[in-house]
């Protein structure tokens, strides 16, 4: 029985030892956080080859109007946008019709209506865009319409319609739905955790969302992920790295392939610039153009699930995709987002950040009180700028390195300006800062 007893207690010594090693090794870990809480997406699944085109190309705002007030609505837990869109693919939604087109007031009214949600794109796509991310045939193979907001009413059961809206030129198109119920997506407005009161006021350079009160966000912190150049030029030069010649000056390295590719890594800035000159086929149709600029994102980036297309220019065959946190973009200390991609004739052009969010970790950080966005512009015009200076506005989050480990970003909320084609956050126009909590 001594014996017995002898070995069950060094038994339960030895498990005791074991779970501190492994607690260890699990708390000093980054990837401790690889099952933390989902921030902006339905699952914390980061294999690219899992995030569909219809995720990357979505809306990322939604905002509801009820009785009284129209407000930005998101989960965190249940991305509203995305789940509204899976809804949408079990509609029958035949071609729009246009109702409306360069009326600003009749387009104001319609956008600010009552029991009404909207789906935001960043950007305008076509009809024939949506019809293949809803896998709907009518709007497919339909005359293509853009818009960048689709308009349902939840509470008019007479309204058997949805709404395409253009902030561009003010149109307005009306498309017949079948088959279709508004019940669980008034479900998921309920479930919203985040209320944020604004208004839609229509402005010199566009439709603006003006928070009408100041509002509080949290910070974030995410572990990053970056690459060697050796993992670039093996994806981007076919794995045929036989034949490239190397140069470095003052931490730039180039490395060309005869005079096809050539792939120009920042080791300072963490930017990258790849050159295609073999890949002179410009895409011909807006469809085309986002599918190959997707296709594109997928070989550069292990990890897509946070990355939305962010613009699309289809007379410049320009597209520019972002990081979103809660619904928000981050802005990082680049000019372009976070891809660029351009077609032409003479090759296609990627941009790139060697940075990429993985994982989130728990933040101590407090809560960023942000004004009201009219208070916004009063600071403007005080710094010197006009209302009709501000190209755009949006809230979002500003990328921050931290001095301590460079595997980990801190995302702070702030506002956003594009002044003279620059976007600046607000503090550096108008030499002001958001309040801590």
């Amino acid at each position: 029985m001594k014996f017995s007893r002898l070995i069950i207690q060094i038994l339960l010594v030895i498990a005791v030892i074991t779970s501190i090693v492994l607690s260890f090794f699990i708390w000093t870990n980054t990837a401790r956080y690889q099952r933390g809480r989902n921030i902006d997406v339905t699952s914390t699944q980061s294999n690219k080859n899992e995030v569909p085109i219809n995720q990357v190309i979505s809306a990322t705002s939604v905002i509801w109007h009820d009785d009284e007030d129209q407000k930005l609505i998101y989960n965190s837990n249940d991305n509203i946008a995305l789940s509204i869109q899976k809804i949408m693919q079990d509609w029958k939604i035949d071609s729009p019709k246009l109702v409306s087109k360069k009326d600003g007031a009749y387009y104001q009214k319609i956008i600010q209506s009552k029991d009404v949600i909207q789906l935001v794109y960043p950007t305008s796509i076509s009809t024939s865009i949506l019809g293949y991310l809803l896998n709907n045939n009518s709007l497919r193979n339909d005359k293509s319409y853009s818009f960048n907001r689709i308009l349902i009413n939840l509470k008019d059961k007479k309204d058997s319609n949805i709404y395409l809206a253009n902030d561009n030129n003010y149109a307005v198109y009306k498309a017949p739905v079948r088959n279709a119920t508004s019940d669980p997506i008034s479900k998921l407005v309920k479930k919203a955790n985040i209320n944020l009161k604004i208004r839609l006021n229509i402005m010199k350079h566009g439709v603006f969302t003006f928070y009408t009160e100041p509002i509080k966000l949290k910070s974030y912190s995410y572990v990053i992920s970056s690459k060697d150049d050796g993992e670039y030029t093996t994806a981007l030069f076919d794995s045929n790295t036989n034949g490239l010649v190397t140069s470095e000056d003052n931490g730039v390295y180039t490395y060309n392939y005869g005079e096809s590719k050539r792939l120009v890594s920042d080791h300072n800035s963490g930017e990258l610039s790849f050159e295609d000159y073999t890949d002179t086929s410009v895409p011909k149709t807006q469809l085309a153009f986002l599918q190959r600029g997707y296709q594109k994102v997928v070989n550069l980036q292990n990890s897509i699930s946070n990355l939305r297309l962010y613009s699309a220019n289809w007379k410049d065959k320009n597209l520019v995709f972002r990081e979103y946190v809660e619904g928000f973009p981050i802005f990082k200390k680049s000019e372009f987002g976070s891809i660029r991609i351009k077609f032409s004739r003479k090759g296609s052009t990627e941009h790139f950040l060697n940075k990429v969010l993985e994982v989130p970790v728990p933040s101590d950080q407090a809560s960023t009180k942000l004004k009201s966005t009219s208070d916004i512009f009063k600071g403007l015009e005080k710094a010197g700028y006009s209302p009709n200076d501000v190209q755009n506005i949006e809230v979002g989050y500003q990328w921050e390195s931290e001095a301590d480990n460079e595997k980990v970003v801190d995302l702070k909320p702030t506002y956003y300006i594009k002044i003279e084609n620059h976007w600046k956050p607000y503090s550096d126009w108008a030499n002001e800062v958001a309040e801590d909590e």
